[in-house]
């Protein structure tokens, strides 16, 4: 990425960056340089790299007193990541360096320390190098880096690369931030807009404007490494180097090139406009929608061979190529959903798993909507709710009957729902796996482990509420009950189970009231959880009971010498329906609801008279 003192980007966006920034630090009262410093950093994880708020805890861990030089580290699409942030003007070129030292010794050295917690994270770098796994090193400044200084780092770059050949570094000044907010649009690059790159193609035919052309590999891997990463925007942006996948298109390009056409299902590319001469293919704004790996993997693989390491051309490989073009009348957004509707149908391979794969689930696109004729903001990408305009950020008020659950909440954005955030909640609530949804994220996303589990056409034809409700109840758990970094006993790492507990309490409630058998709170009349959650009196003395339930739970003397010192391994772990501890969980509820039927007999009635009367008949659906 080129830079110079004279960069165009966005002035009334670079002005809503450097506002979300300030406020941010206003709002966390960093007011210090060193809370600055940890603020911004924090900012950028959440909005340039969408880490949610535990990944943000666990990723900073290493921050603070003998942290080695380094800010966070972290996972982000499959590899790992070592940050350093610096806050405007505590940014110089010589700290970038120091940060490129620490990163090439933290690689191969035990890191100098008496905290576990840096510990920890050094020795999953030096793992990692190890095994000959990428490490990305980001350096991220809001400070403007001049022209000197960027090519000062190019030049540094190039020798990391050659002294350490899986160690790679980034530096993003503030321009770069700008840029990188402004791309969660989905929108191409300007500069990439109207560029052309020149593809060699051999036989091909033209059909319902599409080329559909057999490709030298070659020729294909010059295509590939002309266009760079920008080729890759409109995609998932999350190439995995190690996958089985990628080991055997080396493999066959290596051993039986001439057996690529058979083994491997080709690529696609949309593009502005194409035009063919004389075997040549001249492509304007092409973008690789499907085959992300295996074009990345052929770009590699001759990009880093030299000339007598290269297959014959005789024994070269022959590729599927099929080049859609986008209709002439489309503008920039109808151009981004094409290649969005192409990407999501298309793709099955492991390049689609990941977190951003969010931002081409149809069903994302389709929650974003109502929750935005709720009053709320579906933020699919965190930190798109930056690129809005003003006027489309304030038009975000939430929903009059349900704010008192997010009253405590400073920031401007309590109306902005982080999409990973409210699986996370979902799952824990409605799917009740709170062990999931707080120790294993990384499977609540498309092609995750967990996620047919959770999304599914039973939980995808559910009322909006059932998505909501949990995610305000775990905003209030956060904001007024304490459960959340800071607190000195299970609150801490309990927030995930706190909205399970409240969900089996809710559930268990209509039961007793209802004589029904329901398992999960989707089984209740939706109905019923509107009225709770509209009478704000009632929903808050349900969840100081459910705070009770819990506080029992962890004093119980099994529970507690299960868990013993290690609280986030016990939810991790073993916080999860069918195990004994689950068992223990649910009588705890049970006992709480007798002892509210005798202790507060007010709150009784009204609970009782609020379910009964929802209930439904026999040729009515529960949740329409």
């Amino acid at each position: 990425m080129s830079k110079t003192k004279n960069v165009k980007y966005d002035r009334v966006l670079a002005k809503q960056v450097e506002e979300s920034i300030a406020e941010y630090l206003a709002e966390n009262s960093y007011s210090d340089s060193v809370g600055k410093g940890r603020g911004f950093c924090e900012w950028i994880l959440y909005n340039i790299f969408e880490l949610t708020e535990e990944e943000v805890i666990e990723a900073t861990a290493i921050s603070g007193k003998f942290d080695n030089g380094i800010d966070a580290v972290f996972e982000h699409n499959g590899e790992l990541h070592i940050l350093q942030s610096k806050y405007k003007s505590s940014h110089n070129i010589d700290s970038v360096h120091r940060f490129l030292a620490d990163c090439k010794r933290v690689c191969q050295e035990e890191p100098i320390t008496d905290r576990e917690s840096v510990k920890d994270l050094c020795f999953k770098v030096r793992q990692t190098y190890q095994e000959n796994e990428n490490i990305k090193c980001y350096y991220i400044t809001n400070a403007e880096m001049g022209k000197w200084e960027d090519d000062t780092l190019k030049a540094v770059k190039k020798d990391i690369g050659r002294e350490f050949s899986n160690l790679y570094s980034y530096h993003y000044d503030f321009n770069d931030i700008v840029e990188a907010i402004e791309l969660k649009k989905g929108l191409l690059p300007k500069e990439f807009r109207n560029k052309k790159i020149p593809l060699r193609i051999e036989e091909y035919f033209e059909t319902f404007e599409t080329t559909v052309a057999k490709v030298r590999t070659s020729d294909f891997a010059h295509f590939v490494n002309e266009g760079g990463n920008l080729l890759y925007h409109s995609n998932i942006r999350n190439y995995l180097n190690s996958t089985k996948i990628n080991k055997g298109i080396k493999k066959t390009l290596t051993e039986e090139p001439e057996y690529f056409w058979f083994y491997n299902n080709g690529v696609t590319v949309v593009c502005d406009k194409f035009e063919t001469k004389m075997g040549n293919l001249s492509l304007t704004a092409p973008q690789i929608v499907n085959g992300c790996q295996t074009a990345k993997t052929i770009g590699d693989f001759y990009k880093h061979k030299t000339r007598n390491e290269l297959p014959s051309v005789e024994s070269d490989g022959y590729l599927l190529v099929k080049i859609i073009k986008t209709p002439k009348k489309d503008d920039e957004k109808r151009k981004k959903v094409l290649r969005d509707t192409i990407t999501r149908f298309t793709n099955s391979q492991n390049a689609v798993r990941g977190l951003d794969f969010y931002a081409l689930d149809e069903f994302q696109h389709n929650l974003q909507d109502r929750f935005e004729k709720l009053g709320y903001y579906y933020e699919i990408q965190r930190g798109s709710f930056i690129s809005l305009d003003k006027v489309k950020q304030s038009s975000y008020k939430g929903n009059t009957d349900y704010n008192y659950l997010l009253a405590e909440i400073k920031s401007k954005k309590k109306f902005v729902l982080p999409a990973k955030e409210v699986i996370q909640s979902f799952t824990a609530a409605i799917t009740l796996m709170p062990n999931v949804a707080y120790g294993r994220a990384n499977e609540l996303t498309p092609g995750g482990n967990k996620w047919d589990e959770v999304m599914n056409d039973k939980t995808r034809g559910l009322p909006l509420e059932h998505f909501l409700f949990p995610y305000l109840a775990l905003k209030y758990a956060k904001e007024e009950l304490g459960y959340k970094s800071g607190a000195k006993d299970f609150k801490v790492n309990s927030a995930f189970l706190f909205i399970a507990t409240y969900s089996l309490l809710l559930t268990n409630l209509v039961n007793n009231f209802q004589e029904t058998k329901y398992e999960t709170v989707d089984e209740v009349n939706v109905e019923i959880l509107k009225a709770i959650f509209t009478n704000e009196d009632l929903n808050k003395q349900l969840f100081i009971i459910t705070h009770g339930i819990l506080k029992l739970f962890f004093q119980d003397s099994i529970v507690e010498e299960a868990k013993r010192e290690n609280l986030r391994g016990f939810i991790q772990n073993k916080m999860k329906k069918g195990t004994k501890f689950w068992t223990i969980l649910e009588r705890r509820i049970e006992l709480e609801i007798d002892d509210v039927e005798i202790e507060n007999k007010k709150l009784f009635l009204e609970l009782q008279n609020i379910i009964t009367s929802f209930k439904e008949s026999k040729d009515m659906s529960h949740n329409q």
